[in-house]
């Protein structure tokens, strides 16, 4: 069976911190997590911060979203993924999952910040190497109520000593207190732009801005496209018998080293966690092209393909792949 692969990786403020008024909740994490619990008329934006804490990064609401709608809601082991789903829709909204974050965002701009967190990851690793390791230095963030939009993106960019085209454009608002784990530095700027349908394009060539803010969806580089072949599996002689057939893959690759483990991890259905701050540190850059050709291979000979001749490791932690440079962060 042939298998058409498109390399598209999936990514606004948090909401202030509220005791859930919830039963019966057993702590899990990840979006593939069984969830038992149940909310009775819970504001959105106290669930948020408890939808949080089952998946392991933020679940961030658009600011478009009415924070206050009552969630009530039952959960007898459902995925979380499947719950989150559910919750969207009854707001009228759709789910981004993007790298580091999940959003709840208005359905007419649902996939926007999946494809622009794609493409930032792209550009920040072509940019020039100072400018590459601030954008992608990790750090936890933290604002007060009524923070401002544009005085936190002013501030950012003022710390990190970063020359930033189009502050003006950002629209007047008030965020509640947010308080974040860490994310890259990049992350951080569009965290705050995707609620106004903006994003920054990371440039730093010499005579012209590190960054400038555009609209969520301009100039977004065409996906790149792969194509995997999985074979059926063979029937067995014995129809009454249950033989367990291992996957074999063959697989022609030539593309930039994560859009083709965005395409792959999509196509098995894996949830891909690329350790940019590892790989910055060993001077690898995640929009490296690897080049594979490997036949009948089963899925970890896929992966060790891909990722043994630029120097990286990989773990599979249920159904999320690990990527990172060995020797780094602990690893």
């Amino acid at each position: 069976m042939r298998l058409a692969v498109t390399a598209i990786a999936m990514l606004a403020a948090v909401n202030a911190a509220a005791p859930a008024q919830t039963t019966t909740e057993r702590t899990v994490a990840g979006l593939d997590a069984e969830v038992h619990a149940s909310w009775t008329g819970v504001p959105l934006r106290v669930w948020t911060t408890r939808a949080t804490e089952l998946a392991g990064r933020p679940v961030i609401l658009d600011r478009r979203i009415d924070p206050d709608l009552p969630v009530t809601l039952v959960a007898r082991g459902e995925p979380l993924r499947e719950i989150l789903d559910r919750i969207a829709h009854d707001a009228g909204a759709a789910v981004d999952e993007l790298e580091s974050t999940i959003r709840i965002v208005p359905k007419a701009v649902a996939g926007r910040a999946a494809l622009a967190d794609h493409d930032r990851r792209l550009r920040v690793a072509r940019t020039p190497l100072d400018l590459r390791r601030r954008l992608v230095a990790t750090e936890p963030w933290t604002w007060t109520t009524a923070a401002r939009p544009r005085g936190l993106v002013a501030d950012l960019a003022a710390e990190a000593g970063l020359d930033l085209e189009g502050i003006d454009t950002i629209p007047h608002d008030h965020f509640p207190a947010a308080e974040l784990p860490g994310l890259s530095l990049a992350e951080r700027f569009d965290l705050v732009l995707a609620h106004f349908d903006r994003r920054m394009i990371w440039d730093g060539r010499s005579g012209k801005p590190d960054g400038r803010i555009v609209a969520i969806d301009a100039e977004i580089a065409a996906p790149a496209h792969t194509a995997m072949t999985k074979p059926r599996p063979r029937p067995t002689a014995k129809p009454a018998r249950t033989v367990k057939v291992r996957d074999e893959f063959t697989l022609t690759l030539e593309a930039p080293l994560d859009q083709a483990l965005a395409a792959i991890t999509h196509q098995l259905d894996l949830e891909l966690n690329l350790d940019v701050a590892s790989l910055a540190a060993r001077g690898i850059a995640p929009g490296e092209i690897v080049r594979v050709n490997v036949v009948k291979t089963s899925r970890d000979g896929l992966f060790d393909a891909i990722l043994g001749p630029v120097g990286l490791a990989w773990k599979l932690e249920g159904r999320r792949l690990r990527v990172f440079a060995p020797g780094n962060n602990g690893n």
